[in-house]
């Protein structure tokens, strides 16, 4: 699970107050075509959020994409998956090193244990090398020290007699903010073990799945094609509504990257978050709204902005970007600069100075 720092934070927790907190870690469970399932989770208190995760069942087994953000997300996964299907689970594939696709890990390998976790050689070595320092700070002191903030407000509205239902749901958020620290450094991370470089096929019964690797969101981007089906399940590199790029992007290929799934002409999307949608539309949509962005970010330098006025003047612009991806409502628009304009800005900057290399920063 990524951490984000305090001031990202504070944007959930606004968001929070605004839109009315739902119930922290729940699981939805969505037929999408025969035999391959959906499971949508909610996030955890606004402390943590889960990556979707997918059930491909197949004659004689079954294909998990990502595990989860945290295990007991993925013990309900696979309770569920167990409702649909006595076969095993024979493959269990990780999009990327963010910790919501794959905190839940451990759960599959305990229950089975020939399973194979596969993910891109670049995903496993950010795993080792990259995920430790980067989530270090936030379970030590960003995530407590920021609870630590929710409890002194929680006791001033409580001596200052604030409502009832404001009281609640700050209690509310706590609990869930609480449990998701306790389940992260409680897990016990369960890395891959099987690696591609390019490109892979699992043949499982008579169900062909491509397993394809992009740069795109981190170095390492795994997602899956079902040719027959037409159905695309794209990791991070898509997410409905709106994109994020927090944790390290590389925006030229992320671009192409959508763009090669377009030119697939898929029948469904299942996107990293959020729900699954038929067709191109979500797709078309990122690809203007990168385009859009990119074509802003060149203008301003041609005409010698600073990178500190181009962020400012994509901010001022943030609601006509936003409106590419169908983000109309103005009070959503501080969590889409924070995890996708701000930092897709810098980042995109970056690149056309020198080549990216691995690093989230």
């Amino acid at each position: 699970m990524r951490f984000y720092p305090l001031r990202v934070l504070a944007v959930a927790a606004a968001l929070c107050s605004v839109l009315g907190a739902s119930e922290a870690g729940k699981v939805t469970t969505h037929k999408l075509a025969e035999g391959v399932y959906l499971f949508t989770t909610t996030g955890y208190g606004d402390a943590g959020l889960c990556g979707n995760s997918v059930a491909i069942i197949s004659d004689d087994s079954v294909l998990v994409f990502d595990s989860g953000g945290i295990p007991e997300t993925a013990q309900i996964i696979l309770a569920e998956i167990r409702k649909l299907t006595s076969k095993p689970v024979r493959y269990l594939v990780n999009s990327h090193w963010h910790w919501d696709h794959w905190g839940g890990n451990e759960v599959y390998r305990q229950a089975f244990p020939s399973l194979q976790i596969i993910t891109h050689e670049n995903t496993l070595r950010q795993m080792l090398e990259v995920e430790p320092a980067w989530n270090d700070e936030g379970l030590k002191t960003g995530l407590p020290g920021y609870i630590a903030q929710l409890e002194k407000k929680l006791e001033k509205d409580r001596a200052g007699h604030a409502p009832e239902e404001q009281i609640r749901n700050l209690e509310e958020l706590l609990r869930a903010d609480r449990g998701f620290l306790a389940a992260k450094t409680s897990l016990h991370k369960t890395h891959p073990d099987v690696t591609f470089s390019g490109a892979l096929t699992v043949f499982s019964g008579t169900r062909e799945i491509r397993v394809q690797h992009a740069r795109a969101i981190t170095p390492g981007d795994t997602w899956l094609w079902l040719p027959k089906e037409r159905i695309l399940v794209t990791g991070d590199a898509l997410i409905n509504p709106y994109p994020f790029a927090v944790g390290g992007t590389y925006p030229a290929d992320w671009l192409a990257t959508l763009e090669e799934f377009a030119a697939l002409d898929p029948a469904i999307i299942i996107p990293g978050h959020g729900e699954a949608v038929p067709g191109k539309n979500l797709l078309q949509e990122n690809i203007r709204l990168f385009q859009e962005t990119m074509r802003q970010l060149k203008e301003a330098r041609t005409q010698g902005a600073t990178l500190a006025a181009t962020i400012d003047s994509a901010g001022k612009r943030a609601g006509e970007l936003a409106a590419i991806v169908g983000i109309t409502d103005p009070r959503k628009l501080p969590a889409f600069r924070a995890y996708f304009l701000d930092v897709f800005v810098r980042r995109a900057w970056q690149e056309l100075e020198h080549p990216l290399g691995d690093s989230p920063k």
